[in-house]
């Protein structure tokens, strides 16, 4: 079986005009806060958030002719995150934390990346990284809207390190192992993945889908995101190993919590904000940041169940050991965390990436966040657990190795 090529491009013009799953929402043009001064809605000319300093409190950005940007980012989190990941020595990390209500941008902190670019600017925008298995979120809500039953089993085998023909071809000799549709997630079994894609969806309905959840356009925001692309292939195998994770798909740190929200916010994407206002040379407030709509990547009742995946990925799935320790006890008791774990590594130059894209609710705080960390071959933390620090961060004030 083959299937046409389709590839997510930069835009997605019938996707915005429809009502349906994956519209772009009109938010207005003027903020609750400040009925006088416009609301941000496109890159701000100038805005370097590489250059951001901290003053009286706050961070802040200077921009041309005198003004100033005053950010959203809470200094003690960002500080703190900022350090961490200069503990870790890691050649690349992204850290995005969003408030889950709004969208503000709590966190925004890199480190390495593209050459030349600079820690808290670049990394966080740049899809420099493959999804891997965080693209499971496109393929598992498409599997949901086309009919697949979040308790529906699938005996597999194979798929664990790649995926190869056989492994696409039920065989009860060799099937031995069995899971749902929310364990294979909460695992990030490929096989059940790549088995149901091919059983369940077309690379249309897969393009649909990763359309809906942003893929292929830029994200909206203060500063230009680079758009996370995907490649839906021709080739059954390689349309099977995309729809698992394998490659085909790209995804910045931004892009991945905006993700994450949606899913805490009954599928409903927002635009992720970083300016709280800007001020001209005199003073005077020229516009205000303040939550948006972006589009609805899919329907309450499918984020609803994957929410319940993101769940049991850190009670008993692939983040469990980044956020239990080695007496199975919780770091983050108290705390309500789901993600969606991805691991995929690239040979030349080799790094090695980990993402936990997800949510936290506890105290005082909703928050939705992406990391991305990317290892040499000497490996030194992967993102679950980074992920568990920056969250013991904003909850308990500190982090523990």
């Amino acid at each position: 079986m083959a299937f046409p090529a389709v590839t997510v491009g930069r835009f997605a013009d019938a996707q915005r005009r429809s009502p349906r799953p994956g519209a772009t929402v009109d938010a207005g043009t003027r903020s609750p806060r400040s009925p006088s001064a416009p609301v941000i809605h496109a890159p701000i000319a100038g805005l370097d958030l590489g250059r951001m300093r901290l003053a009286a409190g706050h961070f802040v950005a200077d921009l041309p002719g005198g003004s100033r940007a005053t950010l959203t980012l809470d200094a003690t989190w960002q500080r703190a995150t900022v350090a961490l990941l200069e503990r870790h020595q890691l050649p690349e990390a992204a850290v995005v934390v969003l408030d889950t209500d709004t969208g503000r941008v709590l966190v925004w902190a890199s480190r390495g990346g593209e050459p030349g670019a600079r820690a808290g600017q670049e990394l966080p925008r740049l899809p420099v990284a493959p999804a891997a298995s965080v693209f499971k979120i496109v393929t598992t809500s498409a599997l949901l809207a086309h009919g697949l039953a979040e308790d529906s089993v699938t005996c597999y085998s194979g798929g664990f390190h790649r995926l190869l023909a056989r492994d696409l071809v039920s065989d009860p000799r060799r099937d031995r192992d069995c899971a749902t549709l929310g364990e294979a997630f909460a695992n990030s079994i490929n096989t059940v993945f790549a088995r149901r894609a091919l059983e369940r969806l077309s690379p249309d309905d897969e393009r649909a889908q990763a359309t809906a959840w942003g893929f292929g356009e830029p994200v909206p925001f203060d500063v230009a995101v680079q758009p996370s692309p995907v490649t839906i292939p021709t080739d059954t195998l390689e349309f099977a190993r995309t729809a698992a994770g394998f490659w085909n798909s790209y995804l910045s740190a931004v892009h991945g919590a905006a993700l994450g929200q949606a899913i805490a916010r009954g599928g409903e994407l927002s635009r992720p904000w970083i300016v709280d206002r800007v001020q001209s040379a005199r003073g005077d407030v020229t516009a205000v940041g303040g939550a948006q709509p972006w589009r609805r990547a899919t329907t309450p009742e499918i984020a609803r169940s994957m929410q319940r995946m993101m769940l049991r990925t850190v009670t008993d799935g692939t983040a469990f050991h980044g956020f239990h320790d080695a007496h199975r006890r919780a770091y983050l008791d108290g705390i309500t965390v789901g993600g969606k774990t991805g691991t995929l590594t690239r040979d030349t130059p080799y790094r090695a990436y980990t993402w936990f894209v997800g949510n936290a609710e506890g105290p005082g705080h909703r928050l939705s966040f992406a990391v991305l960390v990317g290892n040499d071959p000497l490996w030194r933390v992967k993102a679950a657990t980074v992920a568990r620090q920056v969250l013991q961060i904003a909850y308990r004030g500190h982090a523990t190795d």
